[in-house]
C-alpha cells in the first residue's frame, strides 16, 4: 500500500484528521468511512486509485484521529457540515465521492445538498438507514422517538469503554465479528482503529456516543428528496450475503441515473471483502464519466 500524507482541517477550533495520497492535480476522489470506522479504512482502495486520482479520506468527528465533539453532535447533518466545511478548506470540486455504511448514507446527503460540487458518487449499502426501516415497519411519533432517544443517551452516559491488554486483543474481537474478512486486513484496521490508555491499556478510538442515531435521522420521506436531488451518476453496491436489505424499487428510481452492483458471497464490509471486485467495479464506473 501507498503511505497517505497526513493533515488537519482546523473547523471553529475542532480538528478533523485527513489522510491524502495523489497528485492534487488530479480528479478528487473522497472516500467517507463508516460508523466506529476511520479513515484508514480506505488505505487500500486509495492505494489502487492514487496514479489517476487526488485521493482524499476524512476521519469523521468523533472517529479516529479525529477530535470527540460530545453527546448530541453525531447526526447526519452533523457530519454533513464536517465534510462541507473540509472540502472547502481543501479546495475539491468535481468530487468523484465514495461512501460507506454511514459514511454512504453522509455521502447521499452531501451530494444532494452540493450537487454543483458533486462529479459521481458511489454509496456501498448507504441507503436507508435502520432507523428508516424499523420507521417504516412500526411508525413511532416523533415525541416517543426522542423520548427513547434521551433514555438511551442517559444510559449510555454510564457506559465505559472496552479495554484490551494489547492490539492483537482487540483485533481478535474485531474479527470475532467480522468472520469474513481476512486477518491482514483486521490487523491493519485494528492498529489504525486503538489509542494507548492512561493505564497502559488500549481502547477503540472512537467516541462511544457516535453509536445513538438522532430521532430526527429516521425521516423516510427525507430520503426521498434525497435521493431526487442527486444529479450525478451513482453506483450502488451491495453484498450477497449482507444482512443490510437493498432498498425497494420504488426508493431507488428516485435517484436519476444510477446502477447497482451485487457482490456474491459478500457481506457488509465488501469492498474488503471482494476487494478486488469492488476496485474493479469502481475503477469502470469512475473512468466511464472522468
Amino acid at each position: 500500500m501507498i503511505a497517505p500524507d497526513s493533515t488537519f482541517v482546523d473547523i471553529c477550533g475542532s480538528r478533523r484528521h485527513v489522510l491524502t495520497w495523489g497528485d492534487p492535480a488530479n480528479p478528487a476522489a473522497l472516500m467517507v468511512h463508516g460508523l466506529l470506522d476511520h479513515a484508514h479504512n480506505w488505505d487500500w482502495i486509495a492505494s489502487a486509485l492514487a496514479d489517476r486520482y487526488h485521493v482524499v479520506a476524512i476521519d469523521l468527528r468523533g472517529h479516529g484521529d479525529s477530535d470527540w465533539t460530545g453527546r448530541g453532535s453525531y447526526a447526519l447533518s452533523n457530519h454533513v457540515i464536517d465534510i462541507a466545511d473540509c472540502v472547502h478548506a481543501l479546495g475539491l470540486s468535481d468530487i468523484h465521492l465514495v461512501g460507506h455504511s454511514m459514511g454512504g448514507h453522509i455521502a447521499l446527503r452531501f451530494a444532494a445538498t452540493f450537487p454543483e460540487r458533486v462529479r459521481s458518487l458511489c454509496s456501498i449499502e448507504g441507503v436507508e438507514l435502520p432507523i428508516i426501516r424499523d420507521q417504516a415497519k412500526a411508525s413511532k411519533p416523533y415525541p416517543t422517538r426522542l423520548r427513547q432517544w434521551i433514555d438511551g443517551q442517559r444510559r449510555d452516559r454510564q457506559r465505559t469503554p472496552r479495554i484490551y491488554a494489547d492490539v492483537a486483543e482487540a483485533a481478535a474481537r474485531m474479527a470475532a465479528h467480522n468472520p469474513g474478512m481476512d486477518a491482514e486486513t483486521i490487523a491493519h484496521l485494528a492498529y489504525h482503529g486503538v489509542t494507548r490508555t492512561a493505564d497502559g491499556g488500549w481502547r477503540w478510538k472512537y467516541d462511544d456516543a457516535c453509536r445513538d442515531r438522532a430521532p430526527y435521522d429516521a425521516h423516510g420521506v427525507d430520503l426521498d428528496e434525497i435521493l431526487a436531488a442527486i444529479a450525478c451518476p451513482t453506483l450502488l453496491a451491495y453484498g450477497g450475503e449482507s444482512w443490510i436489505p437493498e432498498p425497494a424499487a420504488d426508493r431507488l428510481d428516485r435517484i436519476a441515473d444510477h446502477r447497482l452492483v451485487r457482490f456474491p458471497g459478500a457481506s457488509h464490509w465488501l469492498h474488503h471483502q471482494s476487494r478486488a471486485a469492488f476496485l474493479a467495479a469502481l475503477t469502470d464506473f469512475l473512468e466511464t464519466i472522468r
